[in-house]
């Protein structure tokens, strides 16, 4: 969609641009002058001209949007992510900017924002088929699977001769456990898009599912016809074939996907229990060792390790595994209880009773160490209920050593240190707005901070930003016109 959309925009310059040469002075010609570059493929030089436009003219819509274009081109998601705001703070109907920016979201790990924009742009565009189908994929990457499949669904009423659309709509079904529909949906898509590998092979997965084992071997071989190194594919082969009692040929199978995939923990734990029912002790225990030596966390093959042992007569590794085994499910149950615990505590926030929160919270964090929303939940019930600032700001630390990628911790350190440590809850709002650029909240508390430490053009940026997604937002248009005032009284 993203070079569809650039082509579009580019064309239709292109056409405008022949008859006029380029004017330094005159923005529309070097913008005309980039896209004929562009066209031509020569981005960086397109980029200079359409810059060139801006220094004429910074106010011109079209030649922002050529300029984040072209830095998306270039890899330079960040900058691109500035020009496609600011094409929307200065004409907020450009549609091809909003949905381009959510892409440039997901690029940069936003998968928050990426969500919040395409919700937006399927608002603004109901028929925009790609639209729904991208915000069903975000969607289903956050596990909200009835949303996902909705959006899927709308992608596909839209576009029913899409194979994608059609795929997309199969697949989310398979997830939601809508067994009958998704092989009917899949079906579909391969009489659509018969030389599709990954099509037959997500078949192939809903039939396993539903129980067409032989149906399922035959889309699993189809596949492989089609791509010989689709691993999953084969891997879905050897499993089936082992489920059929096949072993032979399912070992065969697995061999070849673990020769392909040598750190896939699952394939090798495959590979084990098909050497369990052969009866080949040494060859299980050599593939499930392999799977542990993969992933450590990987609860089946220590209790599958553990069989193995014990039919090769080494009780006391048996034990050990058994034992390893019995730790890990604890660790499970404690991680379920945790969650359940965090769930519960959020809604004796929302009533109002905080005292509760933090018990069940305190708890949360004891049932299970690692978990990181439980330590994220702690942190802003604290701080919240006039709590030590300092443990507070401890708890978000420790969702950062859990989980470095966590743009609300650095946000929530920010908040908490607002009173005390400005420098220091400006420069942590900073953080949480590179690694997430559509994070609003982010921004316009970065934003306010800038105001506070004269830091005009960070200011500028941020309430720019935020305009770009909300033009009605009141507070964030008065602070821009109260950074871009002082920014052009100075010397």
């Amino acid at each position: 969609m993203t070079l569809r959309l650039a082509r579009i925009a580019w064309v239709a310059l292109l056409i405008a641009s022949v008859a006029q040469a380029a004017d330094p002075e005159d923005a529309e010609a070097q913008d005309r002058q980039g896209v004929a570059l562009a066209e031509a493929g020569r981005i960086p030089e397109a980029l200079e001209h359409f810059r060139k436009a801006l220094e004429a003219r910074p106010d011109f819509p079209e030649a922002h949007y050529h300029v984040a274009l072209a830095c998306e081109r270039l890899g330079r998601t960040d900058e691109a992510v500035s020009e496609y705001e600011e094409t929307l703070r200065l004409r907020p109907e450009t549609l091809e900017a909003r949905y381009l920016l959510a892409g440039c979201c997901r690029k940069r790990g936003d998968f928050e924002g990426e969500m919040a924009i395409l919700a937006d742009v399927v608002a603004r565009a109901p028929a925009l088929a790609e639209a729904h189908y991208n915000y069903g994929l975000a969607l289903k990457s956050r596990e909200r699977l009835g949303a996902a499949v909705g959006q899927m669904r709308e992608a596909a009423r839209l576009e029913p001769r899409n194979p994608r659309f059609v795929l997309g709509l199969g697949v989310a079904l398979a997830e939601e456990q809508n067994d009958r529909e998704a092989v009917a949906t899949l079906r579909r898509a391969a009489e659509m898009d018969p030389r599709n590998a990954e099509t037959h092979y997500d078949l192939a997965r809903a039939l396993a599912t539903q129980g067409d084992p032989a149906e399922a071997i035959r889309e699993f071989e189809q596949a492989l016809t089609l791509d010989p190194k689709h691993v999953a594919a084969r891997r879905g082969l050897g499993v089936t074939l082992m489920h059929e009692g096949k072993l032979e040929a399912a070992a065969a199978e697995l061999r070849q996907a673990l020769e392909m995939a040598p750190h896939d923990a699952e394939v090798a734990n495959d590979l084990g229990l098909v050497h369990l029912r052969r009866k080949d002790v040494p060859g299980a225990i050599a593939a499930l060792e392999h799977a542990i030596e993969i992933n450590a966390s990987l609860i089946k093959a220590h209790a599958n390790l553990a069989q193995a042992y014990l039919r090769g007569g080494r009780a006391a590794d048996a034990r050990k595994e058994s034992e390893r085994t019995a730790a890990l499910n604890a660790e499970q149950r404690s991680r379920g209880r945790a969650m359940v615990l965090v769930q519960s505590a959020g809604q004796r926030y929302q009533s109002g009773d905080t005292a509760a929160a933090l018990v069940q919270l305190r708890e949360a964090v004891t049932a299970d160490p690692q978990f990181a929303e439980a330590h994220f939940q702690l942190g802003r019930a604290i701080r919240s209920s006039g709590g030590d600032v300092a443990v507070a700001v401890r708890e978000f630390r420790r969702v950062l050593d859990l989980d470095p990628e966590r743009a609300d911790a650095h946000y929530e350190i920010g908040v908490t240190l607002e009173r005390s440590a400005k420098k220091d809850a400006q420069d942590e709002f900073r953080i949480a707005v590179e690694m997430a650029p559509c994070y609003l909240e982010a921004r316009r508390a970065l934003g306010r901070a800038a105001i506070e430490a004269a830091d005009w053009p960070t200011a500028l940026a941020q309430f720019r930003g935020v305009l770009a997604r909300e033009p009605q937002d009141r507070e964030a248009r008065l602070a821009l016109e109260r950074a871009q005032a002082q920014w052009d009284r100075r010397p």
